[in-house]
């Protein structure tokens, strides 16, 4: 499944190498995952590669290069595993019912609908991303 150019840059999927070049001391690649968020690159410079064709969203590099959330490389039940193992999470470090229903992970059917879920719940409480990647490994090992 192509990125539908409609979205346009996004911030948190990983990009890679379209067309090569050199820059912050490398020579990049076509097929490099270009981790632009840990050598601290600017977003205006990033989004700048990314306008011109340099860098783009790429699911199928992503999924071999195992890089990003790697919620397209989970299902049905995997999705469901994912949910209930963060929210069980979410419900330890909750006091009372009313405040785990407020910041669990809502739950779908739909897998594209879930993984969608998953990424807005993600967005929103970051406390939780060492717990989603450990959990998320484990089910995909």
């Amino acid at each position: 499944m192509a990125h539908p150019p409609c979205l346009g840059f996004q911030v948190d999927w990983p990009v890679f190498i379209k067309q090569g070049f050199s820059g912050n001391g490398k020579i990049w690649k076509q097929g490099d995952h270009f981790n632009w968020l840990e050598l601290d690159i600017p977003l205006d410079k990033v989004s700048t590669l990314y306008d011109y064709g340099k860098i783009y969203h790429n699911p199928e590099i992503e999924v071999q290069s195992k890089v990003g959330d790697r919620l397209s490389e989970m299902a049905g039940q995997q999705l469901a595993t994912l949910v209930t193992l963060m929210n069980a999470e979410v419900k330890a470090r909750t006091s009372n019912n009313t405040e785990f229903e407020k910041k669990k992970c809502k739950k779908s059917t739909i897998d594209v609908k879930q993984r969608g879920l998953i990424r807005r719940f993600l967005n929103n409480s970051d406390w939780i991303t060492d717990d989603f990647y450990k959990i998320r490994d484990t089910i995909l090992s």
